[in-house]
């Protein structure tokens, strides 16, 4: 907290805000946050956001769909805590200095394992899309079936969503990696 005091400051930020101006989810629906490409978000020649930092808005994009869909508050009663896995990014165009926009986070799929987000990244002035980042959330806690505890009886949990094919692919594609890695360490 005292290293990056700006993380502690924007996740409270949108966690209240969240709180006191929007409605509940459910988790089916999607859920908005807003920033804006700063200094401190730009690569060194200063242009636009680096990569590195839209990972870092994901997860006020992340903490703001678990609050608003009870997820948040399910975990904190059952002791589960979630651990970011993987992320893939698929650039369009990248967002100048100056510039808001806008994080559009849905849950697509998930598993017994695993949360899987989907964030959109519009910018305002030309609701064009410039990044797509998927994420996938590792519940870890003392429960067997993990997800299904912490999901159970939240709004839009009665049926999980069919994965979509390019999770099946990305999950394919990572277990072909971790494969690969466990073979280079003999």
């Amino acid at each position: 907290m005292l290293c990056d005091i700006n993380y502690v400051i924007r996740t409270g930020f949108t966690v209240i805000s969240g709180r006191l101006y929007q409605r509940k989810h459910s988790l089916y629906d999607v859920t908005v946050i807003y920033g804006l490409c700063t200094f401190q978000d730009c690569d060194v020649f200063i242009r636009h956001i680096r990569i590195a930092r839209l990972v870092r808005e994901i997860d006020f994009a992340r903490y703001h769909f678990y609050d608003r869909t009870g997820i948040y508050s399910r975990s904190r009663q059952l002791g589960i805590k979630s651990l970011q896995g993987s992320t893939l990014t698929v650039f369009v165009d990248s967002i100048p200095l100056f510039v808001p926009y806008k994080i559009i986070t849905k849950l697509v799929y998930w598993d017994e394992r695993s949360l899987f987000f989907e964030h959109e990244v519009i910018t305002l002035h030309d609701a064009r899309t410039r990044y797509l980042l998927v994420s996938r959330q590792y519940a870890i806690g003392e429960y067997t079936q993990t997800i299904s505890n912490l999901l159970k009886g939240l709004p839009g949990s009665m049926s999980i969503p069919k994965s979509p094919k390019y999770i099946q692919d990305w999950l394919k594609s990572m277990a072909i990696s971790s494969a690969k890695l466990r073979n280079t360490k003999t």
